[in-house]
This record gives C-alpha cells, sequence and structure tokens, in this order.
C-alpha cells in the first residue's frame, strides 16, 4: 500500500468521523433528554434517538482504532509527517 493509499483512507475516516459527530450533536440538539438515563414509559422517538447517538459514539470509537491501523502503516513507509487529519 502506497502513502498515497493511507492518506486518502485517512481523509475518508475524517470525513466520517466529522458526519458522525455532527448528526451526534443534532441527536443531542433534537433530542434533550437522550443524555439522561433511559425511563421505563419515554416516547419511542427518544428510545430510537438514544440507540442512535450510541451506535454512532460506538463507530467513533472504531474509526479511531481504524486510524491508529492506518497510521502505524504511514509511519511504517517513514511518512510520520503525513498522519494528521487532513482538515
Amino acid at each position: 500500500m502506497t502513502s498515497r493509499d493511507l492518506q486518502s483512507q485517512l481523509a475518508g475516516l475524517a470525513a466520517l468521523e466529522s458526519a458522525l459527530w455532527l448528526a451526534v450533536r443534532a441527536l443531542h440538539s433534537t433530542y434533550p433528554p437522550i443524555t439522561s438515563a433511559p425511563r421505563d414509559y419515554e416516547d419511542i422517538d427518544i428510545t430510537t434517538a438514544r440507540e442512535l447517538a450510541d451506535r454512532a459514539d460506538e463507530i467513533l470509537v472504531a474509526v479511531d482504532a481504524h486510524r491508529a491501523n492506518v497510521e502505524l502503516h504511514l509511519k511504517k513507509l517513514q511518512h510520520p509527517d503525513q498522519i494528521a487529519w487532513p482538515f
């Protein structure tokens, strides 16, 4: 894999991360109750918004782990200056 391929992967991961953060913030802004503990009889839209936010958080963790893996490959190619997010 070339450093250009790895840089493209980092750019895609950065875009994905930005979109996920935007989605999580929109969910928290639109449905403030999702930050508190679930209640037995809450509205289904609150429940699904909470689940979406939780899944997005899990994906963000996975994106971070994958980014670390890509960064290791770039370091092996002697390009440690190219591991920062592109924006």
